[in-house]
């Protein structure tokens, strides 16, 4: 009886090891991690990178009208014909937003989104800025990686999100 228990402990306990190590979503996720820190580090290097290049860069500013209550810019970026950064700030009546992203080969790898909420009106004198969210979002491979939300009061994006609002920019930066 003792050598019975023995041996079911022993084959349980290979079954147990054998499987560990081929779980697929074990390897994945230790995976993803990996390649989400490998991913953001790389993602900050050309972030970095291109911001330090802007003054290099042909600059290209269109009017946003439509997009924002009091109107607002969008800027690129572009180094040749490459679109490296698009930088927008939109009005509102009591706030602002202020918006980034940026491209590597033709992919959108980093977004930024800066809203700013005032106490009253623009136009009232002493308006003073009530609250304010700030959201980061590292892209890789069409998804979000990593997303920051300050405070974390907001609903994080989807990647297909981002890329929605994205598109109304573009056809402003493109149109002639």
């Amino acid at each position: 009886m003792k050598s019975s228990l023995k041996g079911f402990l022993i084959l349980l306990i290979a079954i147990i090891c054998s499987s560990y190590n081929t779980f697929p979503a074990y390897k994945n996720s230790v995976n993803d991690t990996i390649d989400s820190v490998a991913g953001i580090k790389k993602i900050k290097s050309d972030f970095t990178l291109i911001n330090n290049q802007l003054k290099f860069y042909k600059k290209k500013t269109k009017d946003a009208f439509g997009m924002s209550a009091e109107g607002g810019v969008v800027t690129g970026y572009y180094n040749k014909a490459a679109l490296k950064k698009i930088h927008c700030v939109f009005y509102g009546e009591t706030g602002k937003a202020e918006i980034d992203y940026y491209f590597n080969n033709k992919n959108l790898f980093f977004f930024y989104k800066k809203e700013t909420v005032y106490d009253k009106p623009i136009y009232l004198k002493d308006f003073k800025i009530k609250n304010s969210i700030e959201n980061r979002y590292y892209l890789s491979g069409n998804k979000v990686i990593k997303a920051i939300i300050k405070p974390n009061t907001s609903l994080v994006l989807s990647y297909a999100e981002i890329k929605a609002e994205l598109q109304p920019i573009l056809d402003i930066l493109n149109k002639q």
